[in-house]
């Protein structure tokens, strides 16, 4: 499935047609959420494992 990117809609969060929600990424808030929620948890998962691991 392709990204949802629309700047001039101005929803965070947009209805999918088959139920459930989207991210609009042409919208700034939805790359802060990304970011806060994957890849900010995920390099500290790396970064605490490494560490434990050397």
């Amino acid at each position: 499935m392709a990204l949802y990117r629309n700047p001039r809609d101005k929803r965070v969060f947009v209805p999918r047609p088959g139920g459930g929600l989207v991210l609009n990424f042409g919208h700034p808030v939805a790359w802060a959420i990304l970011v806060c929620t994957t890849i900010v948890p995920f390099t500290i998962v790396a970064v605490v494992t490494l560490a434990v691991l050397l």
